[in-house]
């Protein structure tokens, strides 16, 4: 089955829904390096969002002209995203992750066959809410159910602190010490067995 972004929420999500699906595809494909050819789109597609916006106001209080107007505006969405979704389409190269980033839904995912799981992309590390404590995250692999996370010091990896498992993309190392240089990688698990470590990422915490 070709892998491709679906766009049935054009039509069936409220005025409402729709705005926040279309700020979600915005979010995940402003400065996303995987579609360099969207960018014109992209500003746009902000442009016809932010109209629709406004009439969505303007039509709070049911005048016959303003509902008019926002069903207007609406539709001229419809085409942009559908434009959007066909680069999406093309610049994706049949990669199911890398379409995930775009933050569009995909056609009917049960149909995938999900062969051995791709070796994660270098989580990215960030600093907690509490000192000692460091977050992780990591882009999602399609036909994963478990991330195996693994903590040590930069300067000697070899010897592993601390493990976790998340079903989530996302998880946190804490008790950790301020000043030291921790490295994290990551390994995703499914039906199709256990993927390869990931790069390490690196990131002193505070």
């Amino acid at each position: 089955m070709i892998v491709k972004p679906s766009i049935r929420f054009l039509t069936r999500r409220t005025d409402t829904d729709l705005v926040l699906d279309i700020k979600k595809i915005l979010a995940g494909m402003t400065g996303n390096a995987a579609y360099p050819k969207a960018v014109a789109l992209l500003l746009l597609i902000k442009a016809a969002l932010a109209e629709f916006e406004r009439a969505l106001v303007e039509a709070s209080d049911f005048a016959r002209g303003a509902i008019s107007l926002k069903v207007q505006k609406r539709r001229a969405l419809y085409p942009l995203v559908r434009s959007l979704a066909l680069d999406v389409t093309e610049e994706c190269h049949g990669n199911l992750t890398v379409l995930l980033t775009s933050n569009f839904p995909i056609q009917k995912p049960l149909r995938f066959r999900i062969g051995d799981l791709p070796k994660p992309t270098m989580p990215e590390l960030s600093r907690g809410t509490y000192s000692g404590d460091l977050d992780a995250s990591v882009a999602p692999v399609y036909g994963t159910l478990i991330h195996n996370w693994r903590l040590a010091l930069a300067a000697n990896p070899d010897v592993i602190l601390q493990t976790k498992q998340s079903t989530a993309t996302y998880t946190t190392f804490s008790g950790l010490i301020p000043g030291q240089i921790y490295c994290v990688q990551v390994s995703v698990a499914g039906t199709a067995g256990t993927s390869d470590w990931s790069a390490w990422a690196i990131l002193m915490v505070v």
